[in-house]
């Protein structure tokens, strides 16, 4: 059976659907994005409106001007005279006066707590941008934020989806590998006397069949699923103890605990329910 890809809209086409709109809306000849990028700059990366190339692609230095502004308040900021506001920096105003820009009010879109860019708008005219235009812009920031935040949502629902293809593509003997190597590192964990690492050890076994790990109605305690880690080795009660550091009475109880909480009747059922519930490789 083929598994249906689900399709979303990619960051730029809903960026360029945001800054469409915002012209139908509004009415104001001039909409742009800039792009937050790692060094805390914004780039202007898509445009609509524009008359000259001044500000296409520009790179806008943090706390620069009105973006870098929005930037460092996360907040809505509006100028009616670019040139002369007192509220900004000033060192692109050859650049603005270059395309002819007057009023310019701009919006945050924050994604997840972070910024991701900023919404802009502008007029070749001195008018005054006023309270109405500022609600528009920022009722269509909080609209592309639901849009990327549902594309970065489809794109971990593909890892992870890709994460579990791979995963299905193992071998027997790759599988296999990865169960020695899961119990080993139990049993190693085990033999810690550093609660800390041993802590670290365990976490990194958990992350090995977190990919196929479904919900767990069943909690099995650390022990239990060092015992039954040495189960899956092949080693036996008296084995056990001895990798454990406890005596063979105490894996037995332990065992015994184990295949009641998975509905087990041998040592070898509860290994491989386990596995079902995502316990165990």
């Amino acid at each position: 059976m083929d598994t249906v890809r689900i399709k979303t809209r990619d960051d730029d086409e809903a960026v360029r659907t945001a800054l469409s709109s915002l012209k139908t809306a509004t009415g104001i000849p001039v909409t742009m994005y800039g792009t937050l990028l790692a060094d805390n700059r914004l780039q202007i990366t898509q445009w609509v409106g524009l008359r000259t190339p001044a500000l296409h692609n520009l790179i806008i230095d943090a706390g620069v001007g009105v973006g870098g502004r929005v930037v460092s308040t996360r907040r809505a900021v509006g100028v009616t005279d670019y040139t002369r506001a007192n509220t900004i920096s000033h060192e692109n105003d050859r650049l603005i006066q270059d395309e002819g820009l007057h009023s310019i009010v701009a919006v945050p879109v924050i994604v997840q707590r972070e910024i991701r860019g900023v919404l802009y708008v502008g007029v070749h005219s001195p008018v005054r941008l006023g309270d109405k235009v500022i609600e528009e812009v920022t009722m269509t920031a909080r609209t592309l934020e639901q849009d990327l935040a549902v594309n970065s949502a489809m794109r971990r629902a593909e890892g992870v989806r890709g994460t579990l293809a791979r995963v299905g593509s193992l071998s027997g003997a790759e599988w296999e590998q990865i169960r020695s190597t899961h119990s080993k590192l139990r049993m190693l964990a085990n033999r810690l006397e550093d609660d800390d690492v041993r802590k670290e050890l365990e976490v990194l076994c958990d992350q090995m069949v977190s990919p196929v790990r479904v919900k767990q109605s069943t909690k099995l305690s650390a022990r239990e699923l060092d015992v039954l880690s040495c189960v899956a080795l092949g080693h036996t009660n008296v084995e056990a103890a001895e990798e454990m550091g406890i005596g063979a009475e105490t894996v037995k109880s332990y065992l015994r605990s184990v295949m009641r909480k998975l509905g087990a009747h041998t040592r070898y059922e509860a290994v491989n329910a386990a596995r079902r519930i995502g316990a165990l490789p």
